[in-house]
């Protein structure tokens, strides 16, 4: 990628000192659209004035918690901020032509000496319906009398769909390795 001139770049600080300075009675909202242990995403509106119902430009930003010096203690702030300037760009407080911030422009660099690692899948929890809780119940009285390992296999092969539910902080999984445990297996 090509260098670029950090000094073309407006900062976020200085579009918004021109913002206040030409609407004194505007607004800037920001509100967190998506968190996890790995990123945050922001979103800003901007209002020329304080009683308006409609922004004039809105903002995204994203920033990845660890990816600069910054982001290691402020990730969320960074973000924020971010969001702002972007919708400040969007409504024209971008004066030297250059739509990225100076922060933003940064965060390219940053990211193209050290690429993202790709987010981790998270697997939606599962929640199991009143019968199927029923039947763990069930299964679960009949694992814990279970009187052989061949038993606890035909068990397991009939509920093991329903291995992670619990019944009174106990998964039926946990039970039938517990049972295991028991018959010395």
């Amino acid at each position: 990628m090509a260098k670029f001139d950090i000094e073309s770049y407006d900062t976020v600080e200085t579009r918004l000192a021109r913002f206040w300075e030409k609407h004194p009675e505007g607004r800037v909202l920001t509100k967190l659209e998506f968190h996890d242990e790995r990123r945050f995403i922001c979103y800003a509106e901007i209002y020329f004035d304080r009683e308006d119902t409609t922004p004039v430009a809105t903002g995204y930003a994203e920033e990845i918690v660890g990816a600069s010096p910054v982001n290691r203690t402020s990730a969320l702030e960074n973000c924020e901020t971010s969001s702002i300037g972007r919708g400040l760009a969007n409504c024209g407080f971008a004066s030297l032509g250059k739509r990225p911030s100076a922060e933003e422009m940064l965060k390219v660099e940053r990211y193209n000496a050290e690429p993202r690692k790709p987010v981790k899948e998270v697997a939606p929890i599962r929640v199991f319906t009143e019968a199927e809780i029923k039947t763990a119940k069930t299964a679960i009285d009949l694992i814990n009398i279970s009187p052989t390992v061949m038993a606890l296999k035909a068990f397991w092969e009939q509920y093991k769909d329903l291995a992670e539910c619990k019944v009174e902080g106990v998964s039926i999984k946990t039970a039938v390795n517990n049972r295991k445990k028991a018959l010395g297996a």
